[in-house]
């Protein structure tokens, strides 16, 4: 098994087609629609994939509030449309991570192939004992 990823992706059909692109990869997915009122323990995270609204990404902003807990070498992948740099700086300052590669974003529409590549990417550049829980 590759590691552990947590998926947020509000569109069913869209997540549980990348949760199973995800797990034909190797990796274990937990697939959620959304992190809100989400009282549950994820432990042992590898990365966390959470689709962004990124012309009023405010919701996304509160549910990355609840990811904090998360050491800030967790890698984060953020998929969404046009991300403009400003949106990118205030998602990394957001979460504390102004100056860290932990923070990824693959713009929409991608190739399952370019997410797997950020995935594995971000998940590379943790040490294999860094896994870590909420």
């Amino acid at each position: 098994m590759n590691g552990r990823i947590l998926l947020v992706e509000a569109d069913v059909v869209l997540g549980a087609v990348l949760a199973e692109v995800l797990r034909h990869s190797g990796y274990e997915v937990i697939f959620v629609r959304t992190l809100q009122g989400k009282g549950d323990r994820f432990d042992s995270l590898s990365a966390v994939i959470l689709d962004i609204d990124t012309t009023s990404p405010e919701k996304e902003l509160v549910w990355l509030d609840g990811l904090q807990a998360y050491d800030e070498s967790l890698p984060i992948v953020l998929m969404g449309l046009q991300v403009p740099q400003e949106l990118h700086h205030r998602l990394r300052v957001h979460l504390g991570r102004p100056q860290t590669s932990a923070l990824t974003l693959v713009q929409k529409p991608f190739r399952n192939e370019e997410l797997l590549a950020a995935v594995r990417q971000s998940h590379e550049s943790r040490l294999p004992e860094e896994a870590n829980g909420i």
